[in-house]
């Protein structure tokens, strides 16, 4: 742990090595840029801030600047102590939004908007208006909610009348187009990258914890926008590295103060929760705790899984080699998924397998330091999870036109799992012309399990064979990693060189026990068919280390080819070196020790994948569009030496042509048009090519392929927005297509008699053994449709969406081809109340319906179907009293006969607002008042359709008392 600890220590001390190094620089009130000016040429604007009533300058009044076509120009400042300002920003026309609290905000939009086109821009002075506080505004009309700004949809936080405990994912839920469900944050059918708070970093890239720990009183707008590359930023060349991101504003007069929550309670079954949530916001510095601690299956986090641990515990198919399931549903409820315990809404997260405890604490800090020149976010996340999980599985495999084999499961497990992660993100703007990115993280995991389970594998109603499996295991692992941006514009407008540097450093390391009796039967025809024909015992030890090591880096130009023309020509050279390290041994009884060596089972392999691609391209600006076109070729060269259980080695180049298209068109005023086309390639990863028998379940048996080839794949997305303010009403279209060539997918042999594999392993009769195999045809195509608008008769407003989606998967069971095609449409609609904060409310529906054909046996298509449907209300009466039910139904259809449930989840509490100013509330919840929670998942994959029942939990009582933080600096001096 020596090198780790090292890692540590230099993560920690980068930030004051940068400080002791800077200089100072005076750059007036100029607040910075919210999104990089895209090499344009900049000029000046200057101007006043003041009272309308009397003149009086206004003392550190908000000013943004946002370009009229393209919003990743964003421009800040504030005025100084005499009302004015001065900023520098990039050529053309901005809507400008100026406010200061306790007045009205002005914006300058359309015709009013501000044409920033000489050197020096003087907008003289701008009056605004005195009105109310914020929290005294009554809004009697129905207010625009959203409106389309370039490439960005922005929500207006206050068109959302949600309840005064709500939390940002509360308050997103209610906007069209964006869904969370399950802990999985989606916007306008992607799922959401990361969620920024005023444009900065919160914890890391985790879009979970900003959305259930900022409360949505302290919000202004939501931005939802594709964030691009910091070196397209720079550039404004769009590279098609774009993550679709949230960006949370505050209001202006939140920004100083403190806010937060603070819970605790106990209930029935000794379960009970506790945690904290508070941000101390002074002004430019922040800084943000949050820490939990429950048994009731909560937590207020994404999962940093670097181990691929899959939650744990042992499921049908661990060893099976068969990669993710192509279709999956899957329906229940924690604590999470009802209504909350206490009503601690921002601390969700979906249905979780099993019984969890969770024990977790952050730390977020963020600051702007030398006069704007370095913005500074780091953050720090520790957490334990202990599950316990109990699980049967019911698999049915796809085999040909007569015959068919099942596998079913009854497993246990337990473990604990601890993560540590770091983020940081350093913004540092040397002058005009020259900054630097540095983004460094690291994550530690460690996690200890015990699993049992039994298995079984039949066919045609007989038993194959059986396995009595205990497995437990130790894993540890990190990664580390960094990205060092350096951009440079020249005094040229347009011309810009940026280079990028990247680092990642993984280390596992894994020790298991594997315990297993497995017997293997005679089968039909035979005279003692159903009866035990032979058993074998294992007991192993094995130890394995994995190393995956990156360096790659590139480096991009940008020259203009007049007004509306730029080039940009870009090299990126990457190397992947990975090592894998595998011994294991069985039980020698004579020395009592773990001595005896397993050839077949251990496996010695070091891989490199070396990657130099060149590209040029073209970037052409229209009045109402952006096109860029580029086409890049690329050498990559794979190599491999394996040492045992046989020498081997690998030597492989490979050489294609990678065309990009991108097209942003603006049809008009709320309407755009966006489409986008990529290649890339993709090298097996160095688990799928070591060659080493998995017999973790000795009834689903995996390895390696060596000879895998790299896969090449082509993508296209197209959406269409528009957005009527006027009305209210948003309308999305969205369309994604992946089609690959060489995909990795799995090949399957189950045997039907005693079968020697080709690395002299033995595969009893009715086991079966998977491993990657490069195989043509994959396509996955997805369709989605989304309206929303008031219904203003109820004053609430009804989100309206439809789905198809086709996935394509080949695969090959015993040696032959099988095709499964997985058809999905599906629909739904939210209607969200917007009455009152005293009143909140919404009824929601869901279903999809699913055909699964494969070519092998068509007797198996399957079709099913899962319908969901639900009620939510909170109610504020008596000023003090509040009541709050969840009521979900579940219904499933087209299971098997074991899974075709229904059943309803009713959470429900009621509570007493406490003190003068309702801070505080006191809580009596139940979850699962009915006592039917279920947990039921079905997986389609390229070779078996299965359905999962996990436990979960069950109706308790709680008792949970809940204190707001709320201390705001509401007027500034």
């Amino acid at each position: 742990m020596r090198h780790v600890i090292f890692i540590i220590a230099v993560f920690l001390s980068i930030p004051p090595m940068v400080l002791a190094q800077q200089g100072q620089r005076q750059q007036g009130g100029q607040q910075g840029q919210g999104r990089q000016s895209g090499g344009q040429q900049e000029v000046t604007v200057t101007g006043k801030v003041a009272d309308a009533s009397d003149d009086t300058p206004l003392i550190g009044a908000h000013l943004s600047f946002v370009h009229f076509r393209d919003t990743t120009r964003t421009f800040h400042t504030t005025t100084g102590h005499d009302g004015s300002f001065s900023i520098k920003i990039a050529r053309g026309q901005y809507t400008l939004r100026v406010s200061y609290v306790g007045f009205e905000t002005l914006l300058l939009e359309g015709e009013e908007s501000v044409r920033a086109a000489e050197e020096v821009n003087n907008l003289g002075t701008i009056y605004l208006a005195e009105g109310a506080y914020l929290d005294e505004v009554e809004v009697t009309g129905y207010r625009s909610a959203a409106r389309l700004r370039g490439d960005t949809l922005d929500f207006d936080a206050q068109a959302f009348k949600v309840n005064p405990d709500a939390s940002a994912e509360d308050l997103v839920r209610r906007m069209p187009g964006i869904t969370v469900e399950g802990g999985r944050v989606q916007a306008q059918g992607e799922d959401v990258r990361r969620v920024l708070v005023d444009g900065r970093e919160f914890f890391g890239d985790d879009p979970s914890i900003a959305l259930r720990n900022l409360p949505a009183e302290v919000i202004e707008r939501i931005e939802v926008y594709d964030r691009m590359s910091d070196q397209s930023e720079l550039t404004g060349f769009d590279d098609g590295e774009r993550s679709k991101t949230i960006n949370i504003v505050t209001r202006l007069d939140t920004r100083s103060g403190q806010f937060g929550r603070l819970y605790s309670g106990y209930g029935g079954d000794d379960r009970y929760q506790a945690g904290i949530a508070t941000n101390i916001f002074m002004n430019d510095s922040r800084l943000s705790i949050i820490g939990m601690s429950n048994n009731v299956n909560e937590q207020n986090f994404s999962r940093e899984d670097i181990l691929s641990l899959a939650g744990g515990a042992i499921r049908g198919g661990r060893g099976s080699g068969t990669g993710g399931g192509m279709g999956r549903m899957a329906q229940g409820g924690g604590a999470p998924g009802g209504a909350p315990m206490g009503h601690v809404t921002d601390f969700r997260v979906g249905t979780q397998y099993g019984d969890n405890t969770t024990h977790a604490l952050g730390l977020n800090y963020s600051d702007i330091w030398l006069d704007n020149r370095i913005n500074f976010t780091g953050s720090y996340f520790f957490n334990i999870s202990d599950n316990i999980t109990d699980q049967f599985t019911d698999r049915q495999y796809f085999l040909d036109e007569n015959d068919r084999q099942y596998y079913l499961e009854d497993s246990e497990s337990s473990s604990r799992n601890n993560n540590h992660r770091m983020n940081m993100r350093v913004t540092y703007d040397i002058d005009d012309k020259n900054s630097v990115i540095f983004t460094p993280r690291l994550t530690l995991q460690s996690n200890t399990a015990d699993s049992y389970l039994e298995a079984r594998n039949l066919f045609e109603g007989y038993n194959l064979s059986e396995s009595f499996t205990g497995y437990d295991t130790d894993l540890s692992g990190y990664n580390i990693g960094s990205s060092l941006v350096y951009r440079y514009r020249f005094d040229k407008t347009g011309r810009t060189i940026s280079a990028n540097l990247g680092a990642n450093f993984n280390n596992n390391e894994t020790l298991y026990y594997l315990d297993a009796l497995n017997e293997y039967f005679a089968g039909e025809g035979d005279p003692a068919a159903g009866e035990a024909a032979l058993s074998d015992y294992l007991n192993q030890r094995s130890d394995s280390e994995t190393i995956n090591n990156t360096l790659s880096s590139n480096i991009n130009y940008t020259e203009p080819l007049g007004e509306r023309i730029m080039l940009q020509a870009s090299y990126n050279i990457s190397r992947a070196a990975n090592e894998t390290d595998r011994i294991t041994n069985s039980w020698d009884s004579i020395t009592g020790s773990y001595t005896s060596f397993e050839a077949e089972l251990s496996n010695r392999l070091q891989s490199n994948y070396l990657t130099q691609r060149g590209a040029a391209g073209l970037l052409f600006r229209g009045d109402n569009f952006n096109l860029t076109a580029e086409l890049g070729y690329q050498h990559a060269a794979l190599t491999a030496d394996q040492v045992f259980p046989y020498e081997f080695d690998l030597e492989r180049s490979f050489r294609n042509f990678l065309p990009r298209v991108m097209l942003t068109y603006n049809i008009e005023r709320g309407k755009s048009l966006r489409f986008n086309y990529r290649t890339s390639t993709n090298p097996p990863s160095v688990t799928q090519l070591q060659e080493v028998v998995d017999n973790s379940n000795p009834m689903l048996l995996s390895s390696g392929n060596p000879n895998l080839d790299h896969s090449y794949s082509h993508f296209f997305m197209t959406r269409y927005n528009a957005t009527n303010t006027e009305k209210s009403t948003n309308f999305m279209a969205f369309l994604f297509g992946n089609i690959s060539d060489d995909h990795i997918g799995n090949s399957t042999i189950i045997a039907r008699q005693d079968t020697t594999l080709a690395n002299g392993y033995l595969l009893k009769k009715g086991s079966q053994f998977s491993h990657p195999v490069n195989l043509d045809g994959y396509a996955n195509i997805r369709s989605n449709l989304i309206y929303g608008f008031p219904v203003r008769a109820i004053r609430s407003n009804l989100n309206l969406s439809s789905g198809l989606g086709w996935v394509r998967t080949p695969s090959l069971i015993n040696d032959r081809k099988n095709i499964a095609n997985t058809y999905t449409a599906s629909g739904g609609l939210i209607l969200s109340s917007n009455i009152s904060p005293n009143v909140d409310f919404s009824v929601s529906y869901n279903a999809s319906y699913n055909i699964v054909e494969n070519t092998l046996q068509p007797q198996l298509d399957n079709n099913y179907f899962q319908q969901t449907s639900g009620t939510r209300f909170s109610f504020i009466v008596f000023d003090n009293w509040v009541l709050r039910s969840d009521i979900n139904h579940t219904m499933y259809r087209g299971l098997g006969d074991e899974f075709n449930q229904e059943f309803f989840l009713w959470n429900m509490n009621i509570g007493r607002k406490l003190f003068n100013n309702n801070l505080g509330e006191i809580t009596l919840s139940v979850f699962d008042l009915l006592n039917q929670n279920r947990n039921i998942v079905r997986n389609v994959s390229d070779s078996y359709i299965e359905d999962l029942r996990t436990n979960q939990l069950t109706r308790f009582f709680m008792l949970t008392f809940t204190y707001n933080l709320r201390n705001f600096n509401m007027r500034q001096s």
